[in-house]
């Protein structure tokens, strides 16, 4: 039988995900409550919607199988009273991140995403996919700010929407799975995830705007080690071989980056304006399928925030 879930790293072929097509919720973001829900301005729903369906069908046609959170909880009364509430949902990124062994449940910082993350544990338990464990006040940490280096390392950045508490919760969650190292990135104030400034796209590639990596030292974990080991991340990529992609200021703040990798080493999805993004890739053999962003983009986030995969190969 094939697997339903499994993410060993950052990189391969994108298989099954889950998403969240939004609808009326967006209409809760006003003028007034644009920034408890980290939106630039309230939406145009049927625009932001229009940019969405353009996106999910570019997962479509990439073969992705896009398993949708409303369909999943569709006989779930309180889920959809609860969801038609809360605009982040379409963020699934955030709100969990699912490794070989199961899923771990995040624990948002922003008062608009804390409990969204609990619509997420119901759909895992509907598909079968075992909760390893959640981030739980005073720990608190987004799947925007976790990701992978090759299949033997959790990155996890200290950042403006997590604390201490939250980056030791998950080392503790992915050392007992076997996960044997474990690298905390402190980011510089004004940066809420490191998937704004750092992406994995194939083992040995990456995008990445430097100069907030060049600020801090990392901490690097090892299982079943005492101690840490210091080491400013762009030396460690150097060291693992991984070239780097540089991604401009104004391309980090246009979301250029913010892409999803759906066929290993051959096919990504990210926003119409990443063209210098795409040239890039398209030198390495690569093809970027892109979609219209000018209104989904107002939320503050792209493809890859809107994205929780479940099983990547």
């Amino acid at each position: 039988m094939s697997p339903s879930f499994g993410v060993a790293n950052a990189y391969g072929s994108l298989r099954r995900v889950l998403m969240h097509r939004p609808g009326v919720e967006l209409d809760v973001v006003t003028h007034d409550t644009a920034t408890e829900f980290n939106f630039d301005r309230p939406v145009d729903r049927a625009k932001f919607m229009s940019d969405y369906d353009a996106m999910l069908e570019r997962f479509h046609s990439h073969g992705v199988d896009v398993v949708l959170l409303g369909d999943v909880l569709a006989d779930d009364d309180d889920a959809l009273r609860y969801i038609a509430r809360r605009p982040n949902m379409t963020y699934t990124r955030d709100l969990a991140a699912v490794f070989s062994k199961g899923a771990v449940l995040m624990g948002p910082w922003l008062k608009g995403r804390q409990g969204d993350e609990e619509m997420m544990a119901r759909a895992f338990k509907r598909l079968g996919i075992p909760v390893l464990g959640a981030i739980e006040p005073p720990g608190y940490l987004e799947g925007g700010g976790v990701t992978m280096i090759g299949d033997d390392t959790i990155v996890a950045s200290l950042c403006d929407r997590a604390t201490a508490e939250g980056l030791r919760t998950l080392r503790e969650l992915v050392f007992a799975t076997g996960v044997p190292y474990f690298l905390e990135v402190p980011l510089p104030h004004g940066h809420i995830h490191i998937d704004g400034i750092f992406m994995i796209v194939d083992e040995k590639v990456c995008l990445v705007h430097e100069p907030p990596l060049e600020i801090f030292p990392c901490r690097l974990y090892e299982r079943g080690t005492p101690g840490v080991r210091h080491v400013p991340l762009l030396e460690y990529l150097d060291a693992r071989g991984i070239s780097r992609i540089p991604i401009t200021y104004e391309e980090r703040l246009g979301g250029h980056l913010n892409i999803v990798v759906t066929e290993r080493s051959r096919r990504a999805v990210g926003f119409d304006s990443a063209h210098r993004v795409s040239e890039e890739l398209t030198r390495r053999g690569w093809q970027l399928d892109m979609f219209p962003c000018e209104e989904l983009f107002i939320g503050n986030g792209g493809a890859h925030c809107m994205t929780c995969p479940l099983l990547v190969d």
